[in-house]
């Protein structure tokens, strides 16, 4: 069995190979340094190009899951993967916020989606936290 940190290089590794992932991302427990043993691994994921079958958009992150954990050899539900541009806006400010990138392969992309994931929190919830709150 890897520990934490070979699984999250082994994840990077991965990452770094395929062309459809722009950017990988390690957020929640592992991230923060509070995991526990039996503490899976949260990942988003940025992908190249987008899905515009819905059901295949929906159905991409958790095959990318399961193919990753065939690959290193985890347990079923070790790895939770969300496509970033998919998960709700708070998520999404967490993830950029507390996590962290273990693979950028496009590192514009990754400057983008932290910069349009900032904007959207400061316009849709900051303003109206201020103003309506």
């Amino acid at each position: 069995m890897l520990n934490s940190t070979a699984i999250q290089d082994a994840l990077a590794d991965l990452a770094s190979r395929s062309d459809e992932i722009a950017v990988l991302w390690l957020y929640g427990s592992r991230a923060k340094g509070t995991a526990t043993p039996a503490s899976d691994f949260d990942l988003a994921v940025a992908f190249r190009e987008f899905e515009k079958d819905p059901l295949e958009r929906r159905l991409r992150p958790e095959l990318l899951a399961q193919a990753w954990q065939d690959a290193l050899g985890l347990a079923e539900g070790r790895l939770s993967i969300v496509d970033i541009n998919l998960a709700p806006l708070t998520l999404a400010h967490v993830i950029i916020r507390t996590g962290r990138v273990l693979q950028a392969n496009d590192r514009l992309r990754l400057i983008r989606e932290e910069q349009r994931i900032g904007s959207m929190w400061e316009i849709d919830h900051l303003y109206h936290q201020r103003h309506f709150a």
